[in-house]
C-alpha cells in the first residue's frame, strides 16, 4: 500500500468513515450512512473487511463525494477473500473532499456479509 505521507512522517488518520453491513439484500447505490464533512479532507487510505468473502464475484464499491467517485478505478474484494487495502485506488494527486460535502457509498456484495469499509482521511 502506498504511503500518503512524507517520509518521517508518523501520522494518524483525522477522521475515519466507517460503513458496516451484515447483510445486503441489493447492490447499488448510497447504502448506509452519508457523512457530511466538516471541513476539507484528503483521503489516505480505505480498508475493507468482510466476515464471509464475496462468493458469486469480487465485492466492489465506491465512495462518492457528492456523487462522484473519488478512485481512479473501481476498488474490488476479490472472490475468497476476506480483506483489501485500496491505497493504489486514489488518483496519483488525492482529491480534497471539500467542507459541506456528502460522503456516500456504493457498494455490489456478490455474496459476501459482514462488510465493513473503512475511509481514512486526513485534514
Amino acid at each position: 500500500m502506498a504511503d500518503p505521507l512524507p517520509r518521517g512522517q508518523d501520522r494518524h488518520a483525522d477522521r475515519t468513515l466507517t460503513w458496516y453491513f451484515e447483510n445486503i439484500d441489493r447492490d447499488g447505490t448510497e447504502q448506509g450512512p452519508a457523512y457530511y464533512m466538516d471541513r476539507d479532507y484528503t483521503p489516505a487510505a480505505v480498508r475493507v473487511l468482510a466476515r464471509r468473502a464475496p462468493d458469486a464475484a469480487a465485492l466492489t464499491f465506491t465512495i462518492k463525494d457528492d456523487g462522484v467517485s473519488i478512485f481512479s478505478r473501481t476498488p474490488r474484494m476479490e472472490k475468497g477473500d476476506t480483506q483489501e487495502d485500496d491505497a493504489e485506488e486514489f488518483p496519483k494527486n488525492p482529491p480534497t473532499i471539500a467542507e459541506g460535502s456528502i460522503v456516500t457509498l456504493d457498494v455490489t456484495p456478490n455474496g459476501a456479509k459482514g462488510i465493513s469499509v473503512h475511509l481514512e482521511l486526513l485534514a
